[in-house]
């Protein structure tokens, strides 16, 4: 079957499966998770992708201080900030493995595209006409 004879969907599952195999094996590599990470790189407790039901800010931070890489007061130490730059690094490197091959063009054509139709599937805003 030739890339294109697939569904979008098909291809937004498998992107986002793989993409999350090589940040979750490249951070287990260094005893973290997501969370830690993102934390590390400067996500707080008040961010809107902080959902109920995931481990705390307060237990990531606390996991964080534990590896002495974060101050009580939630700054990075220098072990965090030299985890902090390894971890980065190889985030960058699965980033540029997955667009490779892709113009810069290509790319925001891309995600343009994706933008467009998320924004397509919002759910319609009702009609106040009285109708």
């Amino acid at each position: 079957m030739r890339p294109e004879e697939r569904p979008i969907g098909y291809w937004l599952r498998e992107l986002d499966r793989r993409l999350e195999q090589a940040f979750a094996a490249a951070l287990s590599a260094h005893g973290v998770e997501r969370r830690d990470w993102q934390v590390l790189n400067g996500l707080g407790p008040q961010d809107p992708f902080w959902v109920a039901g995931e481990r705390p800010y307060a237990a990531v931070a606390g996991d964080l201080a534990a590896r002495g890489w974060l101050e009580p007061d939630g700054t990075l130490t220098a072990a965090g900030s030299s985890a902090r730059e390894e971890i980065a690094a190889e985030v960058a490197g699965i980033r540029r493995r997955a667009v490779s091959g892709l113009s810069d063009d290509d790319y925001v054509s891309t995600v343009r595209t994706l933008a467009t139709m998320t924004e397509n599937l919002n759910p319609p805003v009702p009609d106040d006409s009285g109708r």
